[in-house]
């Protein structure tokens, strides 16, 4: 069997759980066939996979993104902070909080408002390329033989498979966690997946010139405790970063990562430069019963 690349980031003494991540070339993906699953059990918090995506197509969807990106209709849901000030194709009410709606929109909201928006992201790759079906492709060959499907609400409603996320010069998503499961709009799907974590997943357009890494750290999100700024409900940085482990990584064109985004805090850091980081990526979870991966954004 391929030998994968594991990395368990050690930053000093007092550190505590380490950010379990395995880096595989995507001809290697048979190393973690069930990554999803490995995932879930805790054997691992970040799979890697160079290469998983043609990085020319990609390559190229994510200049275009760039050169037109002032005639695209991004949303911006986090203009109120201009730091974390994501710009969005597909959607614009993704199924996370944002400074927007800091509960997330309720579910009919969510389902209404990205069924009018999902083209905007499919069409941006050129033709003949399907992005749902290239990421449905190469996320079956983490599930492990699971069917890999987009969610649907109970009334056969889709969720949005995937959005295109940009990160432009001087912006960043700050320390956070994805279990998002208590959010309204999570209301019907959350009775039908494994709520023990929320997986995303990423893979890259556009790598910027410099900065917009990924930070994972070795803080649980259902850990008690978590170092806050003062009178307020973000976590604090240089405490974390004090206290805990983390593993950072870069992409490139057609990379993909799949990590443990609602047990793990983590980051991405601030773009440096006119080059843009530009991903696509969404959620992905195991149904209760362990047979299905469904995914969305």
């Amino acid at each position: 069997m391929p030998q994968a690349i594991v990395h368990e980031d050690a930053a000093g003494p007092a550190r505590r759980r380490p950010v379990r991540a395995v880096e595989i070339d995507a001809a290697r993906v048979a190393a973690v066939d069930d990554g999803i699953a490995a995932i879930y059990a805790g054997r691992c918090d970040l799979i890697v996979a160079r290469g998983a995506f043609d990085a020319a197509i990609l390559g190229a969807a994510g200049e275009r993104l760039d050169a037109e990106a002032s005639a695209l209709p991004w949303a911006r849901p986090n203009l109120r902070a201009p730091l974390d000030d994501v710009h969005l194709l597909g959607t614009d009410a993704p199924a996370t909080p944002t400074f927007q709606a800091p509960r997330g929109v309720a579910l009919d909201e969510y389902l209404e408002r990205s069924r009018a928006c999902a083209a905007d992201a499919a069409t941006v790759f050129p033709p003949g390329f399907d992005a749902e079906a290239a990421l449905r492709t190469v996320l079956a060959r983490f599930a492990g033989g699971r069917a890999v499907e987009v969610a649907r609400a109970d009334d056969g409603r889709r969720f949005v498979a995937f959005t295109i996320r940009r990160l432009v010069d001087g912006t960043q998503l700050s320390i956070h966690h994805d279990l998002h499961y208590e959010l309204e709009l999570y209301r019907e799907l959350a009775r039908r997946v494994d709520t023990r974590t929320l997986v995303s997943f990423v893979a890259t357009l556009r790598a910027p010139l410099a900065g917009g890494e990924l930070v994972v750290y070795g803080a649980r999100s259902d850990e008690p405790g978590l170092p806050r700024v003062p009178g307020g409900h973000a976590f604090d940085l240089a405490a974390i970063e004090e206290r805990y482990e983390r593993h950072t990584l870069r992409t490139g064109e057609g990379d993909l990562f799949l990590l443990a985004a609602g047990r793990c805090l983590h980051r991405v850091g601030r773009v440096v430069g006119p080059r843009s980081r530009i991903t696509m990526g969404g959620f992905l979870a195991l149904d209760a019963r362990h047979e299905r991966v469904l995914f969305w954004s």
